[in-house]
């Protein structure tokens, strides 16, 4: 196994400083809300690990940060490294801390929320610290310095914390707290004196109720292996000749971010993200969230991986996305007069187990997984292309079949708020429909696609710019692509002139679809449907850029679209991921002829200077970022989609080609 590289089936997280969410035994499960400590000096004063210190990252490899928490008043400061033992499921908080003054304690607080939820959880305390059990899932916690004093309790009632703030001190020394939302706490058996102090907390996470904790003395060879285990992954990839440092040190850590995502049980099984957006007032639920695998940011994601040289992982997500299509022609959607066999397309999101979660249905996310095979396709050689097709045929046919039958229309378009006539759903099916002529080339089914993906782009009268580009709008001159039409109602005809009123989501708000303004028509572009001087192209971008872009201190970003509420204070920010389709469209512009290379740099590399200064103190980019200081919501960080982005402008940039488009390979 250690030549393969390490594959402890545990996932952690890091935020404020302090272990947040830990995964087990699959990449959606959290065992762990979050896990600090307390300080103390038992008289004067109390800091929370995460609420109280200045935060910092250190960067120590694309696969491990030090995280440094510093008390304001310099009396202290903690270092927290976390890693993995190999392919067990133990994780390891290597601490450093660090006492200027005498008289300090630090307590171990922490919160399980095992089986994704906190009720039902019980604890006690241990010969070595603490066990949590609901139902199989078993978790221990030790130190390898001891612990002086131990209480467990429920949260918010009987809690270490409580418990803390009342006079500084452990009063409580509770055994066993059963049922419940509950947390541990441990004074650390660390002398009360100035000084430098390095030992471990070890969460050991099984099935059963046998747990063997390795001695402390393979600590530090076990944190070498971690990193020389994500070496032999990275050694596969292909580098970047040229970059400096900075992009260089940010292009691994994406990678990484990336990988980490898969599912080590369900192989190809990549979800949005491992964080959970603004989850501090996130209700304690078994919802699924950012931590379901979605086709669309799956295909981003293995794209991402696939141009950088990991071939593995995307065809994993090829074979994962074949186990989750429907294939069974008596499963229907209903909306409207518009009866829709499901076999063919694939759901809106699943578990990593493959089971389904949402049950909408995103046309695009049909067309992905063709584009994921194309992909793939061109980069085999002639006997990979052959074993391909006879492994994908009939998941490729059966998805070209329903895209045939039931496109361009869906009930969600990419951002899964609204139904109708979306130019970036379009470019999706359409590009996908191209693809597969080429791929059944000498075939009437050939043919029958050709014709259909030409009709819809092109057929006078009734064609993609006759259904979403209007000439009445409310922006500028009045002139380009909205980003969804037909959304009043299923039966409404697709007029973009028309005043009708469109649901906005998160909202009982109704506006006029003509307000909806996005950048979804660049997909006509960076997926060869479309000219980079079209004038519909051109006009739109021109509105695009004048409303819906913004400047910030860290550079530019884009808002979705106008009057989005999905952000804090009901208000959608900016997203980074937005700048890598603005870069891909000049890299367009530079193949066609349009525009020089020197001309192009000027537009990209500032977008991909975006990338990194959007990025928080670990490198991870979030979903969305405030317009006033450039700096990460509290929305998903790292977002997989926006990291996938960065790789692909990269490395578009390198190839002076848009590695997404389909039809110019």
């Amino acid at each position: 196994m250690k030549k393969k590289g390490a594959r402890s089936p545990l996932w952690f997280t890091n935020t404020q400083g302090i272990l947040s969410e830990v995964y087990f035994p699959t990449i959606d499960q959290a065992q762990i809300k979050d896990s600090q400590f307390l300080i103390t000096d038992g008289k004067s004063f109390l800091s929370e690990e995460k609420s109280d210190l200045v935060h910092k990252v250190r960067i120590l490899h694309p696969g491990l940060v030090q995280m440094i928490n510093e008390d304001p008043k310099e009396k202290f400061s903690i270092k927290h490294t976390f890693f993995t033992l190999g392919d067990s499921s133990t994780l390891v908080d290597e601490v450093i801390i660090n006492t200027k003054v005498d008289g300090l304690q630090f307590f171990l607080l922490t919160n399980p929320h095992l089986k994704n939820t906190a009720s039902g959880d019980n604890l006690k305390l241990t010969e070595n610290g603490f066990k949590a059990i609901e139902g199989d899932i078993h978790l221990d916690i030790s130190s390898s310095v001891g612990f002086i004093k131990k209480s467990v309790g429920f949260v918010g009632f009987s809690d270490g914390y409580q418990d803390l703030v009342k006079n500084k001190n452990i009063d409580y020394q509770f055994r066993l707290a059963k049922n419940g939302n509950v947390a541990s706490i441990g004074e650390l058996n660390l002398p009360r004196k100035k000084g430098s102090y390095k030992f471990y907390v070890v969460y050991k996470f099984s099935n059963n109720k046998k747990v063997s904790i390795p001695k402390p003395i393979f600590y530090e060879k076990e944190k070498e292996n971690y990193k020389n285990s994500w070496n032999r992954y990275f050694l596969k990839l292909k580098k970047i000749r040229g970059l400096d440092q900075e992009k260089e040190e940010f292009y691994w850590r994406s990678l990484y971010t990336l990988k980490v995502h898969e599912d080590k049980k369900n192989r190809g099984a990549l979800i949005s993200s491992l964080s959970i957006p603004w989850g501090e007032s996130h209700h304690d639920k078994k919802t699924g969230g950012y931590h379901l695998v979605s086709p669309r940011d799956l295909f981003h994601a293995s794209l991402a991986l696939l141009t950088s040289g990991d071939y593995e992982t995307p065809l994993n997500a090829l074979r994962f996305l074949k186990k989750t299509q429907y294939k069974n022609v008596n499963e229907k959607w209903h909306f409207g007069y518009r009866v829709i066999e499901k076999k063919g397309a694939f759901p809106q999101n699943t578990w990593a187990s493959g089971k389904e979660y949402w049950g909408g249905f995103q046309l695009d996310q049909v067309g992905y997984p063709i584009h994921l095979f194309y992909h793939l396709y061109l980069k085999a050689n002639s006997e990979k292309k052959e074993k391909l097709l006879y492994e994908f045929s009939p998941m490729l046919l059966s998805a070209l079949d329903f895209i045939h039958r039931y496109g361009p229309w869906s009930q969600q378009e990419r951002w899964e708020e609204n139904f109708g006539m979306s130019p970036s759903t379009f470019s999706v099916v359409t590009s996908a429909l191209f693809i597969g002529s080429t791929l059944f080339d000498k075939t009437k089914w050939s043919n029958k696609l050709f014709n259909t993906a030409s009709n819809w782009l092109k057929k006078n009268g009734d064609n993609i710019d006759v259904w979403t580009f209007t000439n009445n709008g409310f922006y500028g001159d009045g002139n380009y692509y909205l980003r969804v039409v037909g959304c009043g109602s299923y039966e409404q005809t697709w007029d973009p002139n028309g005043a009708f009123k469109c649901s906005l989501s998160n909202s009982s708000r109704k506006i006029d679809q003509r307000y909806f303004l996005d950048q979804g028509f660049l997909k006509l572009v960076l997926l060869g449907l479309k000219g980079t001087d079209d004038y519909r192209v051109k006009a739109s971008l021109e509105k695009v850029n004048r409303f819906l872009r913004q400047k910030t201190p860290r550079g530019n970003g884009w808002h979705r679209y106008p009057f989005d509420i999905y952000g804090e204070q009901n208000k959608g920010r900016l997203w980074p991921l937005l700048g890598g389709e603005h870069g891909r469209y000049y890299i367009e512009r530079y193949r066609e002829g349009v525009s020089s290379w020197k001309e192009v740099i000027k537009k990209i590399d500032p977008i991909l200077d975006s990338f990194i200064s959007f990025s928080n103190t670990g490198q991870m980019i979030p979903e969305q970022v405030f317009e006033t200081t450039g700096e990460g919501t509290g929305s998903a960080t790292p977002l997989v989609w926006s990291h996938a982005e960065f790789i692909k402008l990269l490395w578009s940039r390198k190839l002076k080609l848009n590695v997404e488009n389909p039809l110019i390979f």
